[in-house]
């Protein structure tokens, strides 16, 4: 089973674009059933930026119940090394911080134990009602590109498996870096990513200097992500006003094409559900993208 959708419902970017119809772009309810009536699947980005709210999350299983849709949810900023958006959270947990008065950004090693602990609390309580209803596909830990091969990042990888484990989350992880796929560490890392149970997240990225190559294998028999961020070189790594303009990029049929080859023979044959994400969310791109995966791999809603 491929289920295709795109990182996201709710862009601005696309509610301005005019892919929803009149009535429906400021109405959270008829948003989500227009987009579930469309695609099988998103990928919640929100909860990346802030601590996600259980009454969000029963929220969504009431919009979709009747139909056969699952939320994949990116894991909070400081579940992946981040850090985080002081003025983001709770005023409790602000409180915790050096600075409590802090309202930008706090790298992770300013962070206290003791809140990164409620904070994975917090993320994984919050979810439940996805989880029990069925309606939680995978969760995306998706890390920076300064989380490298070392001994504390493969330890952390094994703690992110054991805690999103026994929270009955399906923990995905994504690498933002290319050292990850070098020929002497990439052998070990996809033998450990199978040993901790983590689905290994292939990227279709830019071909630029230090982004992570397209490397389709697959290390969970439950489930394989294919994120596809677009091809626009100059934006990868630029800091752009607005997260969506650096995966400002239209794909063409031949670059779809490629894409459903590497689904149908890499990667649907191996797993129970192959997850197809476009994240190239600038206005319609990701939607159209998303659209023309499902025609050209003869998939229906």
């Amino acid at each position: 089973m491929i289920r295709v959708g795109t990182a996201s419902w709710t862009d601005p970017t696309l509610l301005e674009a005019g892919w929803y119809p009149p009535g429906v772009k400021n109405d959270a309810k008829k948003r989500l059933r227009y987009y579930a009536e469309r695609f099988n699947t998103v990928e919640v980005d929100s909860t990346y930026y802030a601590i996600p709210r259980r009454r969000v999350a029963e929220l969504w299983v009431e919009r979709t119940l009747d139909l056969d849709f699952d939320f994949n949810v990116k894991a909070y900023s400081a579940l992946t090394r981040h850090g985080v958006e002081a003025r983001a959270l709770p005023k409790d947990l602000r409180a915790l911080l050096p600075n409590p008065e802090a309202t930008g950004k706090v790298p992770q090693s300013q962070l206290p134990p003791e809140l990164v602990e409620e904070t994975w609390r917090r993320f994984f309580k919050a979810l439940e009602p996805l989880r029990d209803a069925g309606k939680l596909g995978y969760t995306l830990f998706q890390f920076p590109p300064w989380f490298k091969p070392s001994e504390d990042t493969y330890g952390y990888l094994k703690e992110v498996a054991t805690r999103a484990q026994g929270a009955g989350h399906l923990p995905a992880v994504e690498f933002r870096h290319a050292s990850w796929y070098r020929e002497d560490v990439w052998p070990e890392v996809r033998k450990l990513l199978e040993e901790w149970g983590l689905v290994h997240v292939v990227v279709d990225a830019p071909r630029a200097k230090g982004a992570p190559p397209l490397v389709p294998e697959v290390t969970h028999p439950e489930a394989s992500v294919l994120r596809c961020h677009g091809r626009n070189a100059e934006t990868w790594w630029a800091k752009t006003k607005i997260a969506a303009e650096r995966f400002d990029y239209w794909y063409s049929e031949e670059e779809i094409d490629e894409l459903v080859e590497v689904a149908k023979s890499k990667l649907e044959p191996k797993v129970k559900r192959l997850y197809v994400i476009f994240n190239n969310n600038y206005g319609l791109e990701g939607v159209a993208a998303a659209h023309m995966f499902m025609e050209r791999a003869g998939l229906r809603r």
